[in-house]
């Protein structure tokens, strides 16, 4: 409690958590209910899964730009485009109708989300000391998993009281609000000048940020599946267990945020990551095998302890080993191996879905988390002991 105390004196860093709170918890109203809502448009599960996945697709293309511009301009206009992009994708929900056009918003929502996600955590890091990054980028991700879990959990409850297009609506005001904070309490953060400046594919050829970038990709391949086809699989069952899932997930996901600190300086950042990997396996295989009320609730905290843990274990890793100049672009590639996560997440395993059902789906996802776990204890955990 200490460090955060420390770290919200500076108001860099206070302002870039509120505003990824507020950022947070506005573009993720719309996810849970998302797959429902396109079901009811009239998509079928692959046309749903692809949708859902092109997101991060979109991204994907675009982080290597968005990296280069923190390198270049700095973080803090790279904020603003994704924050602008953003709105505008959220605005378009309340006109597009169809799968071309719904599939066409969710990909500019996935370029938004790449200027904006690769700003907002190089200034959150950026806005502390070397000694202090592993803190900040921490806390920085609890306030991103606060929104995330505000946004997750009252998304159902709203848009069974006012609908989606109300839904839209609140997203967009909350949204204005983070962009306002952002250009009052903000200061733009110095680009780093010092050092050698490298071409993003000798940064991503390098151990330090490849091998983490395939243990997030693992750990963003399983949340996206269950973040698409947890609610589908509540509603072909005729129950009502997403709700279960997301909130447990909500609980556990801000404890595991909490506790990040503790756990990265007692243990080894390495296995720290094993271990929250395992449990996002442990997590999909138990939908597949036993989807009750009971196990929705408890795959939730399984994959809320593991995703919550894993990025800013992994982040702090990789910040504090690559040179200054470059590390806009080596969390762009980092946080691209989580995009692609996602994607493959919803859009591979959509067609899975409608060939072959819900539970090849979740043990698929399990046999490729468990693959990546090994391919980073082989390359890492290993060499380190």
């Amino acid at each position: 409690m200490t460090v955060f105390l420390d770290l919200m004196r500076n108001e860099q860093f206070r302002c870039i958590v509120l505003v990824q709170l507020l950022t947070v918890f506005s573009t993720n109203l719309l996810t849970p209910v998302m797959p429902v809502y396109f079901k009811l448009q009239g998509l079928s599960e692959g046309q749903i899964g692809l949708a859902m996945g092109v997101v991060s697709l979109g991204a994907l293309v675009v982080r290597p730009y968005a990296g280069k511009m923190v390198d270049q301009q700095g973080s803090r206009l790279t904020i603003f485009w994704g924050q602008g992009l953003t709105l505008a994708a959220m605005a378009a929900f309340l006109w597009a109708t169809g799968f071309w056009p719904l599939l066409l918003v969710r990909l500019m929502q996935g370029v938004a989300m790449a200027f904006y996600g690769t700003g907002a955590v190089t200034f959150a890091s950026g806005a502390e000391s070397m000694d202090k990054v592993t803190a900040a980028v921490a806390f920085f991700s609890l306030f991103t998993m606060i929104g995330l879990g505000l946004g997750t959990s009252c998304s159902p409850w709203f848009y069974g009281l006012w609908g989606f297009a109300s839904l839209v609506l609140v997203g967009l005001l909350t949204l204005g609000a983070g962009g306002i904070l952002m250009y009052t309490a903000s200061r733009p953060i110095p680009v780093a000048k010092s050092g050698k400046r490298v071409s993003f594919g000798v940064i991503l050829s390098q151990p330090k940020v490849l091998v983490p970038s395939v243990c997030l990709f693992a750990s963003n391949f399983s949340l996206g599946t269950a973040f698409v086809f947890v609610p589908l699989l509540a509603l072909h069952q005729g129950s009502d267990n997403s709700g279960v899932f997301f909130a447990a997930f909500s609980v556990a996901v801000i404890s595991a945020r909490m506790g990040v600190q503790y756990m990265t300086t007692h243990f080894k950042q390495e296995w720290t990551a094993i271990y929250a990997s395992l449990l996002n396996a442990a997590s999909v295989l138990l939908l597949a095998l036993i989807p009750t009320a009971l196990t929705f609730g408890v795959a939730g905290i399984l994959i809320g302890f593991g995703f919550g843990t894993i990025y800013p274990t992994l982040a702090g890793y990789l910040i504090q080993r690559v040179s200054p100049i470059n590390k806009g672009s080596a969390l762009s590639i980092f946080s691209g191996a989580g995009d692609v996560g996602n994607a493959l997440g919803g859009a591979v395993l959509g067609v899975i879905a409608e060939w072959y059902g819900f539970r090849v789906v979740f043990l698929a996802a399990a046999a490729v988390v468990l693959v990546c776990t090994y391919i980073f204890f082989k390359a890492l955990v290993r060499e380190s002991s």
